[in-house]
C-alpha cells in the first residue's frame, strides 16, 4: 500500500472528530480563540494545529503556538509546539526538516526532565527516521522510548511504542515478532481502559494480516476496529474503517461487499468535507468497477463499468494533482492505465469473440501497442514516480502490469525483463498476491510461447497461492488457463476439470450479487400473479355476459379502423413524397455547404503552413538559444500570437506578440508583424528595442491607414520584445502592453510595459521605453502574452491570472527550460480542464 495512505490511515495522528464535523469543531475553537489568553490560547493554537494537521492551516497555528510560548518563557509549552511543528512536516513528507524541530524540542525537554514528553518526542523520531528508511536509528529511537516508558510507568507510551517496533519488525519481514509486539500492545491498551487506541491497535493489527495474504483475520480484526468507533461516534475513524474493510473484500472478489463498505466510506468523508480521503475512495471504487466483468462476452456491460472505472480514477487523479500527492498520483495513472487497458480488450472481445486472445496473437504487433499505448503510456509515467518515490509494492505491481501486456505485443523479452523485477521484489518483500500475479503472468508468457511445461509449472504455483489466500477471482482465471494449457497437451480430463472450477467460481462470483434482487423480483411476481388470479375468479362471471357485447363492439371498431387507416395511408403517401423531395434540396445544400466549408479549411490550413514557415524554426533556435523554449498554442488553426527570433553582430532579438484577434484575422496581423520586424532589423539594421516598436507602430498605422477617426479599426500589437548581448551581459528591453519577468537568486522582477499597443492609440505620439538591465548568468527570463493567464478554468470556472502564473514560474524556474515548456503546457491543459482555450498563447523562456 502507498506510504501516503499509510499516512493518514494508520499514523499517530489520529483525527477525533466527533457527529459535528472537524470544521464545525475548528469554527468553535478559532471563536474561543478571540476570547482567551496565554497559556488558555496556547493550548488551544496546540489542539488547531492537531486537528488542521493536514491542511496548510495547521502549520500556522503550530509557529503561532511556538511564538506565544517563547513570549510566555513557558520551557514545556515551547517543546510542545516544537513537536507539533515536527508532526506537521512528517505528514508533509517533510522527514528531514521535521527531524530539526524534533531535535531541538528534545533537547529542551531532557533540561526540563519532562519524561512523558521526551518520550512522545523520541517516538516522533522513531517515526520519522522510519519513512526516511533508516531502520536502524528508527529501532534505536523507539527503544529508547519503550525504555522510558517502562521506567516511569507509563503504559500508554509503552503500548505505543510496542505497536512501532511490530512495524519496524515487519518492514524488516519478522511477522511473527511483529505479531508478538502489536498484541502486546493491544493488551496494554485494553487493561489501560484507552477505548480509541484499542481500536486503532486492531486497525495495524487488521493491516499487517493484510499485507502478509491472511485476510480473514484481517476482517475480522477491522470488524473489531469499526464496533468500537461506532460505540465512539468517532466518524473519521469510522470512514478508515469502512475503507480499510472495503479494500479486503475487493481484493479477495467480494465485489459486492466492498462496494457496502466504500459507499459507506465515501458518504462520510464527503459530510466531513474530506476531499482528499473522498479521492482515495473514489480510486478504490473505480477498481471495483474496474473487476465487474460478469462475463468476458457482455462487452456493452464490461464497456459501461470500464468507463464508469475512469470516471472515478480520473476524479480522483485531478484531485491528488491538485494536492501534489506524487505517490497518489502515480496510483491513480496505473489505474487509469489499467482501466485503458480493459477497454482495448473488450474492443478487441467485440471483434473476434471469446477467442480474442488467440487472435491477437496473430495480429501484427504494432497495431496491438496502438490498441494499448495508453495503457503504455500511464504505466511508465506511474512507473517512473514510483521509482522515484521508492515504492518497492507500486513498483511490483506496475512492473507485472507492463509484463503482461509486453505478451500482447509478443515483446517476449521485455515482458520476461519486467516480470522478473516484479517477481524479485514481490519476494523480498513478501507480497504473496505480487508473487502470484507474476507466477501467472509467467504461465502466461510460457504458455503464448508454446513451453506448455513451464506454463503448467508457474500457473500451478499461482494457483496455489491465490487458493490459500482466498482470492476468488485469481483463482477463477487461473484454472481457466490451466484449462488451455491441458487442452494444448491433450490431456482432456484435467483440461475438463479445470474448466468446471472455472465455472463454478464465475457463477459464485457474480450470482451471490444478483441473488438478492433476483429474489425480490420473484416475490413480487408471485404476490402479484396470485392477487390477479383472485381477482380474475371474481369477475369470471360478469366475464361471460359481456363476451357478445365485446365481439359486436370489436366488429364496428374494426370497421371503423380500418377506414381510418386508409385515409390516414393516404395522407401519408402525400407527406412521405413532399418529405422525399425537401430532403433532396436539403442534401443538396447541405453538400454545396460541406464543399465550400472544405474549401475554406482548407484555405486556412494552407494559411497555417505559411504561417509556420514564417516563424523562426526551431533548429536555429537551438543552436543559437541554448537553454530555452517557446511554448506556442493557437487557440485556432492559426494564430494571432507569434513569436520572432533573429541573430545580428553577435546580438539576438527575440519577441513574444499578441495581435488584435485570433484565427484568421489575428493570423493576418501576425504575418504584417513578422514581415515589418524583418524590415526594421534585418534590413534597416535596427537594434535597439524602443525604436525597433516605434518603427514598427509606423508601419502598422501606414500599412492599416490608421488615422485615428472615431469608427476606424482600432488592430494593433501588445509586444514584449529584447535584444540579448551575452558578451557583455546585457538585456536591453521594451514592451507594449506585454511585460518582461526576470527570475535571479529565486526573485521575480517584472519590468512593467509602456501601457500603449504597437499601432493607434491616443499615446501613440509617446516613443517607447527602453530599458537597460545588467544580466548575470543563470538568470531566466521570460516574455509571452496574455493568453495563458486569462485562461478560465479551475474548480470555480476563474481566471489563471497573472499572480498565480509569476508564482507558478518561480515554482518550477529551477528545472531545465525544455521540460519546463512541457510543464506549463501540462498545468494550462489541467486549469481548464473542458472549458474551451480562450486565447492564443506564446511563452518564451531563456536561461542565460
Amino acid at each position: 500500500m502507498l506510504r501516503k495512505v499509510l499516512i493518514i490511515f494508520l499514523t499517530f495522528v489520529h483525527l477525533t472528530s466527533t457527529g459535528q464535523g472537524i470544521s464545525s469543531e475548528t469554527d468553535s475553537l478559532i471563536t474561543v480563540l478571540e476570547t482567551v489568553k496565554g497559556i488558555d490560547k496556547f493550548a488551544i493554537l496546540i489542539e488547531l494545529s492537531d486537528i488542521t494537521i493536514y491542511e496548510e492551516e495547521g502549520i500556522g497555528y503550530a509557529t503561532r503556538a511556538y511564538e506565544l510560548a517563547k513570549n510566555l518563557k513557558d520551557k514545556k509549552a515551547t517543546v510542545e509546539a516544537l513537536n507539533a511543528i515536527g508532526k506537521f512536516y512528517i505528514i508533509h513528507f517533510e522527514e528531514v526538516k521535521s527531524l530539526e524541530y524534533f531535535f531541538e524540542a528534545l533537547k529542551l525537554s531532557k533540561q526540563i526532565q519532562d519524561d512523558d514528553l521526551t518520550g512522545k518526542i523520541q517516538r516522533n523520531i522513531g517515526q520519522a527516521y522510519y519513512w526516511l528508511d533508516s531502520l536502524e536509528k528508527s529501532t534505536q529511537y523507539t527503544k529508547e522510548v519503550l525504555e522510558l516508558s517502562r521506567k516511569t510507568n507509563n503504559r500508554l507510551n509503552e503500548a505505543d511504542a510496542l505497536i512501532d517496533l511490530g512495524m519496524l519488525a515487519q518492514r524488516k519481514g519478522k511477522t511473527d515478532s511483529a505479531l508478538v509486539f502489536m498484541n502486546a500492545a493491544l493488551k496494554i491498551r485494553y487493561e489501560e481502559n484507552a477505548t480509541l487506541e484499542v481500536a486503532l491497535a486492531y486497525a495495524r493489527i487488521g493491516r499487517l494480516y493484510f499485507d502478509i495474504g491472511d485476510f480473514q483475520n484481517s476482517i475480522k480484526n477491522h470488524q473489531k476496529e469499526i464496533e468500537i468507533k461506532e460505540s465512539l461516534n468517532d466518524l473519521s475513524g469510522l470512514a478508515i474503517a469502512y475503507y480499510n474493510l472495503g479494500r479486503i473484500h475487493r481484493t479477495i472478489g467480494n465485489y459486492q461487499l466492498a462496494l457496502e463498505q466504500y459507499q459507506k466510506s465515501l458518504s462520510t468523508f464527503e459530510r466531513l468535507n474530506n476531499r482528499t480521503y473522498a479521492a482515495r475512495v473514489s480510486s478504490e471504487i473505480g477498481l471495483v468497477y474496474g473487476s465487474l466483468e460478469r462475463s468476458t462476452l457482455a462487452v456493452k456491460d464490461n464497456e459501461i463499468n470500464y468507463n464508469k472505472a475512469l470516471e472515478f480514477h480520473r476524479a480522483a487523479l485531478k484531485i491528488h494533482k491538485e494536492e501534489e500527492n506524487l505517490p497518489l498520483i502515480a496510483e491513480s495513472l496505473n489505474n487509469i492505465a489499467n482501466s485503458y487497458s480493459r477497454l482495448a480488450i473488450n474492443e478487441f472481445v467485440s471483434k473476434y469473440g471469446e477467442f480474442w486472445e488467440d487472435s491477437l496473437h496473430k495480429l501484427p504487433a504494432n497495431e496491438i501497442l496502438a490498441k494499448f499505448s495508453n495503457a503504455f503510456e500511464y504505466y511508465n509515467e506511474a512507473l517512473a514516480i514510483f521509482e522515484k518515490t521508492e515504492e518497492t509494492s507500486e513498483i511490483v505491481n506496475v512492473n507485472n502490469n507492463l509484463g503482461s501486456h509486453y505478451i500482447y505485443t509478443r515483446n517476449w523479452q521485455k515482458s520476461r525483463q519486467k516480470l522478473n523485477k516484479a517477481l524479485t521484489l514481490a519476494r523480498q518483500i513478501n507480497s504473496q498476491q505480487e508473487i502470484a500475479l507474476a507466477l501467472f503472468n509467467f504461465g502466461e508468457l510460457f504458455f503464448r510461447q508454446n513451453n506448455l511445461e513451464y506454463a503448467e509449472q508457474y500457473l500451478i504455483q499461482s494457483l496455489n497461492i491465490t487458493k490459500e489466500l482466498g482470492v476468488k477471482n485469481a483463482v477463477m482465471h487461473t484454472h481457466q488457463r490451466l484449462a488451455k494449457v491441458y487442452e494444448q497437451k491433450g490431456n482432456l480430463p484435467k483440461a475438463l476439470s479445470h474448466h468446471k472450477s472455472f465455472n463454478l467460481i464465475k457463477d459464485e462470483l457474480f450470482s451471490e450479487q444478483s441473488q438478492k434482487i433476483i429474489t425480490e423480483m420473484q416475490t413480487k411476481y408471485e404476490t402479484e400473479k396470485k392477487e390477479q388470479e383472485l381477482m380474475l375468479m371474481r369477475n369470471q362471471d360478469e366475464l361471460q355476459k359481456s363476451v357478445i357485447q365485446r365481439q359486436r363492439l370489436t366488429l364496428a371498431i374494426t370497421i371503423g379502423g380500418l377506414i381510418v387507416i386508409l385515409v390516414f395511408a393516404v395522407l401519408l403517401i402525400n407527406m412521405v413524397r413532399q418529405k422525399q423531395n425537401a430532403n433532396r434540396i436539403l442534401k443538396e445544400k447541405n453538400k454545396l455547404i460541406s464543399h465550400q466549408k472544405q474549401e475554406i479549411t482548407d484555405s486556412i490550413q494552407y494559411a497555417s503552413r505559411i504561417q509556420n514557415a514564417i516563424l523562426p524554426p526551431p533548429n536555429v533556435l537551438k543552436e543559437t538559444l541554448k537553454e530555452h523554449f517557446v511554448l506556442f498554442l493557437p487557440r485556432d488553426i492559426v494564430s494571432g500570437d507569434f513569436y520572432w527570433f533573429t541573430k545580428r553582430q553577435n546580438k539576438m532579438i527575440l519577441v513574444a506578440a499578441d495581435c488584435t484577434g485570433h484565427g484568421v484575422p489575428g493570423a493576418f496581423m501576425s504575418m504584417l508583424g513578422i514581415s515589418s520586424l524583418y524590415e526594421i532589423v534585418n534590413k534597416e539594421g535596427t537594434m535597439q528595442p524602443a525604436q525597433i516598436l516605434n518603427l514598427l507602430r509606423d508601419f502598422v498605422k501606414q500599412t492599416l491607414s490608421q488615422t485615428g477617426k472615431q469608427d476606424e479599426q482600432k488592430d494593433g500589437m501588445d509586444i514584449s520584445l529584447c535584444m540579448l548581448d551575452t558578451e557583455n551581459m546585457k538585456l536591453e528591453w521594451a514592451g507594449a502592453y506585454n511585460p518582461l519577468l526576470l527570475i535571479r537568486n529565486r526573485e521575480i522582477i517584472e519590468y512593467k510595459a509602456d501601457k500603449m499597443p504597437v499601432g493607434i492609440h491616443i499615446t501613440d505620439h509617446k516613443p517607447f521605453t527602453n530599458h537597460v538591465i545588467d544580466i548575470k548568468p543563470d538568470d531566466r527570463f521570460y516574455m509571452y502574452s496574455d493568453g495563458f493567464p486569462d485562461q478560465f478554468g479551475g474548480k470555480d470556472g476563474r481566471k489563471y491570472m497573472s499572480k498565480r502564473f509569476k508564482q507558478f514560474l518561480l515554482e518550477i524556474h529551477q528545472k531545465p527550460m525544455a521540460e519546463q515548456k512541457e510543464i506549463l503546457h501540462q498545468e494550462h491543459l489541467n486549469w481548464r480542464d473542458d472549458s474551451e482555450q480562450i486565447d492564443d498563447i506564446v511563452i518564451f523562456g531563456v536561461r542565460v
